[in-house]
């Protein structure tokens, strides 16, 4: 790792989440980040032994643990089947009554978040003390009033490009462990599935994917369990659509009602879904459509996964087409009046940064993001530029590169002071610093 990395490790501002805190996610989204590989493979469980998941084994969709069929491996130890859960509390074990639910005895590790004041044991029905492994989930930095003096250009490049490297590697080993927990073309599903979600639906997008999976996205009934799995086949849209959309809808359903039930218990609530402030073409319904014949193509997906060029990738994704989709915004909305590409540019531009160049490590991945011009800013990576330097029209937006580390600072600094931002990363690495009566003032007089 360089010295940019290291030293923005320790400068950044997230800390661990709070119990209680306004951005505390939920229990089903942690399962979809932790089966992902985000939190890590291998721990420490409170016993201080080292257990490592070799794989996640099968989503439970009835009542019981959160992972059935999971292979284990403790120390030395050969690899074992165990079931797997998550709870928020370690305490909530008892609280829903795990310890006494048969359904519970063959958990081989607890998962939680938040600990107790006292230490608390993890036991199943047969009195047995189950492994724990406590996760630990980052809090992005809380916003505080952009009040701070601007930066020069050159001094705000040092803050870009060690935010565009932590995050850059951050992702390499994300998708590394997917890899290792899902294979290539499963992780890699997963990951195109997440960024066809954008920031405001990736959560949802992801744990689509991850439920249904690619092997059955890929078949003749994918479509139908990926927009019945997402909540999307409700008998309302079905009998206020229009002749068309009937037309699109009927096969789904035909599919869907067969395997409903099955499934029952792993639906996403209408409630994880974000429909307001979303451009018609990032629709979650057009965009589930787009995943849906991925999936279907995901053999030419993967051919240009192994071959290592984005071009092909790219150019693979801007030619998919669907017969709906690619004349309709969403399942309610009138027919466009001309067809409009099923993923547009700036969005395949957003699949590569996140589902393809983290693949290739991290030279040849930084390399083509240096050298890729980036999505049109979004709304994050302008406020990020005027606070560093007082303008969104600044060439440190103009490449992929860049953006991404102005959307890293963005999540990170909560828009505190950039001085000090640059302050704290910088004198590590022996960069000259203005003198402090050289420094430009901000707009309240602070430094």
């Amino acid at each position: 790792m360089s010295h940019l990395f290291n030293h923005y490790s320790t400068a950044r501002r997230p800390v661990l989440l709070a119990e209680h805190s306004p951005a505390r996610p939920g229990e089903l989204e942690i399962q979809a980040r932790l089966y992902n590989g985000e939190f890590g493979s291998v721990w420490t469980t409170s016993q201080g032994v080292r257990v490592e998941v070799v794989h996640f084994g099968d989503w439970n969709r009835e009542a019981g643990p959160d992972f059935r069929n999971a292979l284990l491996k403790f120390g030395d130890n050969a690899p074992a089947r165990a079931d797997l859960e998550l709870d928020w509390d370690v305490r909530d074990w008892e609280r829903h009554g795990h310890a006494r639910n048969p359904a519970y005895e063959q958990v081989g590790v607890h998962f939680f978040i938040e600990g107790s004041a006292e230490r608390f044991f993890t036991r199943t029905p047969g009195h047995r003390d189950v492994p724990q492994v406590r996760l630990e989930i980052e809090q992005p930095a809380a916003p505080v009033r952009p009040c701070s003096a601007p930066l020069d250009e050159r001094e705000a490049a040092v803050l870009v490009e060690a935010a565009a490297e932590f995050r850059l590697r951050r992702k390499i080993d994300v998708l590394e462990r997917a890899r290792r927990l899902h294979g290539l073309e499963g992780a890699a599903f997963h990951a195109i599935a997440a960024a066809l979600g954008y920031k405001n639906n990736h959560i949802p997008f992801l744990l689509a994917a991850q439920k249904v999976g690619l092997k059955a996205a890929a078949g003749s009934t994918g479509e139908a369990l990926l927009f019945g799995m997402a909540g999307f086949l409700q008998p309302r849209s079905f009998d206020s659509a229009d002749e068309p959309t009937r037309c699109y809808l009927k096969p789904l359903w035909d599919e869907w009602w067969r395997v409903r039930d099955a499934f029952r218990g792993a639906i996403l609530s209408p409630g994880m879904w974000h429909f307001s402030n979303i451009r018609p073409p990032n629709h979650p319904h057009r965009r589930m459509g787009a995943l849906a014949v991925v999936a279907r193509r995901f053999r030419e997906v993967a051919h240009t996964l192994r071959s290592g060029s984005g071009k092909d990738f790219q150019v693979l994704l801007k030619s998919l087409t669907h017969e709906f989709w690619t004349s309709h915004w969403n399942l309610s909305a009138a027919p466009l009046s001309k067809p409009v590409a099923l993923i547009g540019p700036d969005r395949v531009r957003d699949v590569s940064i996140n589902a393809f160049y983290p693949s290739l490590g991290f030279d040849a991945a930084r390399k083509a993001l240096q050298a890729m011009r980036g999505p049109s800013p979004s709304g994050r990576v302008e406020a990020s530029l005027r606070w560093l330097v007082g303008t969104a029209g600044s060439r440190l937006s103009e490449s992929a590169w860049h953006q991404q580390g102005l959307l890293q600072l963005y999540a990170d600094f909560g828009f505190g002071s950039a001085r000090e931002a640059f302050e704290r990363i910088s004198p590590p690495l022996g960069l000259e610093i203005l003198p402090r009566d050289a420094r430009p003032r901000g707009a309240c007089g602070e430094e």
